[in-house]
């Protein structure tokens, strides 16, 4: 396994004659312009990383398609007297359709070209490993895809970088070519046209040997998400993308996106209760030993009796001190004091109507 730092100027070394010049005269400069565009200085190139043996191998970014489809899956369920189904959402799926020319400008390049070919498909196949003398699989071909800014692995940081649009513009120009960053996944499929049959032509190299002037490649990768993405609730309450620089790390400055939700009811636990706005004190020692069962049911009823004719006229309350009084009342054998009409009004505390209220609790 390698472990070599990438370097552009020298992972990125397109040279059209570094297999040979063949007919290309040695007397003059030869210069294929698309060493220049795909060199360490404009790096513009597609890379691909086998896994599993970090090898790599890149390719001029002569693109002829560079598609992307999202694709969502649903499952959905039909009710009965609803118009539509209840959607259950199950995963996202990322897919990359990409077609490129491998052309040759030297024979030299042709045979490079081919060999860089093979190179590839060798990274669709397997690691194997002889155990218990069998040969046995112990790796799947996955595949870094790098093509440029386009399909790269994004940086997980918040879209606050620079201070303003343009920084962020700026910043953007800055694309590492190492294919180590590119996106992990998998080739479904791989096609090459050699073009033997096109007007393009082959270059004869030899007896029963040619070289494909322009190869074409035709792929589709899918991609593997190596982190969790999707909406997540931040701290402040606002619902924010888990990666705000996917897919493309190209965030918008300062966007905030949409306002989250917000309610005028302040979550239960910040809430303060205003003494003033309820009308029930404290429990007081009396209703605490009622609770633990430290008082007897004859002091329990006797102190009900008392807070029935204590405690009518305060809302909430009275309430419960009446009911709970009157039951007692219907026990003569607790000791509840279990007043008559005139005994009640001749505390001269209370009226007839606060008196026909207890009756009718």
């Amino acid at each position: 396994m390698s472990t070599t730092p990438w370097n552009p100027a020298t992972d990125l070394k397109f040279n059209a004659t570094e297999y040979g010049s063949g007919d290309v005269k040695t007397n003059y400069t030869f210069t294929d312009p698309g060493d220049i565009l795909a060199g360490a200085d404009s790096e513009y190139v597609i890379s691909f990383q086998h896994v599993p043996s970090q090898k790599n191998v890149s390719f001029k970014g002569f693109f002829t398609t560079f598609n992307e489809t999202y694709m969502s899956d649903w499952a959905s369920e039909q009710v009965f007297g609803r118009a539509d189904p209840i959607y259950m959402f199950k995963q996202n799926q990322r897919k990359i359709s990409l077609a490129f020319k491998v052309p040759a400008s030297a024979v030299g390049e042709a045979y490079q070209n081919l060999g860089k070919i093979q190179k590839l498909t060798q990274f669709l196949y397997p690691s194997y490993a002889e155990v218990g003398g069998a040969q046995t699989l112990t790796q799947s071909p996955l595949i870094r895809l790098k093509v440029m800014n386009l399909a790269a692995r994004t940086i997980l940081d918040s879209p606050g970088w620079g201070p303003s649009p343009t920084s962020l513009t700026e910043i953007y120009k800055y694309s590492c070519s190492d294919p180590s960053y590119g996106l992990l996944g998998v080739i479904n499929n791989l096609t090459f046209n050699h073009n033997l049959e096109t007007e393009v032509g082959v270059i004869e190299h030899g007896a029963n040997s040619i070289l494909p002037k322009m190869i074409e490649v035709n792929l589709d990768f899918s991609v593997i998400h190596e982190h969790p993405i999707g909406w997540e609730a931040a701290k402040d309450g606002s619902v924010e993308f888990s990666e705000p620089m996917f897919p493309y790390s190209a965030p918008l400055y300062e966007d905030p996106g949409p306002a989250p939700a917000t309610s005028t009811i302040a979550p239960a636990s910040t809430v303060t209760p205003d003494p003033a706005a309820t009308s029930e004190d404290p429990p007081s020692q009396e209703e605490e030993d009622m609770d633990s069962g430290a008082m007897t049911a004859s002091d329990e009823a006797a102190f009900w009796s008392e807070m029935a004719l204590t405690s009518l006229n305060r809302s909430g309350l009275d309430l419960r001190a009446a009911e709970k009084s009157l039951s007692f009342a219907a026990q003569p054998e607790l000791g509840a004091w279990n007043p008559t009409k005139k005994e009640f009004l001749a505390s001269g505390e209370w009226t007839e109507d606060d008196w026909d209220y207890l009756q009718g609790l």
